[in-house]
């Protein structure tokens, strides 16, 4: 489970977003925080003239000033500013622990579905396989006189039971494999080109042999997030 809860961790856009916000909250802290500092400005300007005043004279002047502005008395705008840029900052990083633990908790309990569905489509497999042996003695017994038809048809019953099962315990673990991965932030298109080739290329229902396999695969996944 914790190589999934790591990997949730780095790739989650919902996580990356709000760490995100929190640094812009605290570049705005900073950013109001100078607004207090002094301000330094240098200002130069020279001056050419040729016969303004006399004819024939020449004219040249320099000047600089040097202005230090020091902000003692704004009606308390700045620390008001700030204060309203610190409790920012302590609602974003709330909102991330919020964010960071509701994401290990739906990986995690993706996670523990994926393995309950793996299960549960085993177990339906196995099913499935003691039903088509039953329905198959059930047409042999009836076919030699031992079984009556109402015993067929309550066992052809199981066995659509059996398969409608199996079906259930595939869609419940198609539908956890999109859910971990979504949990985790690395759901993409070709997952929904991978789920259509696994309903495409999946086992028949007669062959039991073949769909186990294909769930012992399958269970293998879970193995490397």
């Amino acid at each position: 489970m914790e190589p999934w809860v790591a990997m949730a961790l780095r790739n989650q856009p919902l996580l990356r977003q709000a760490k995100a916000d929190l640094k812009t909250a605290q570049a705005a802290v900073r950013y109001h925080e100078r607004a207090g500092w002094p301000t330094l400005t240098i200002q130069m300007e020279a001056q050419h003239g040729l016969g303004e005043l006399l004819p024939g004279v020449e004219v040249n002047q320099m000047g600089a000033s040097i202005n230090l502005f020091f902000p003692i008395y704004q009606g308390g705008g700045i620390s008001a500013a700030t204060g309203q840029a610190q409790a920012a900052v302590s609602v974003s990083q709330n909102r991330l622990r919020h964010v960071r633990d509701d994401i290990r908790l739906q990986t995690e309990t993706a996670f523990l579905n994926m393995q309950t569905s793996v299960a549960q489509m085993q177990a339906s497999l196995q099913a499935l396989a003691a039903a088509r042996i039953s329905l198959a003695g059930t047409r042999k017994g009836y076919q030699v006189g031992t079984r009556s038809f109402i015993d067929v048809l309550t066992v052809a019953t199981q066995y659509a039971a059996a398969e409608r099962s199996y079906e259930v315990a595939l869609y419940n673990q198609i539908m956890a494999r999109v859910e971990l991965k979504a949990a985790v932030g690395v759901l993409k298109p070709r997952d929904v080109l991978a789920i259509n080739a696994l309903l495409t290329n999946r086992p028949h229902k007669g062959s039991i042999g073949a769909a186990q396999h294909f769930a012992k695969s399958q269970a293998s996944r879970l193995e490397r997030p």
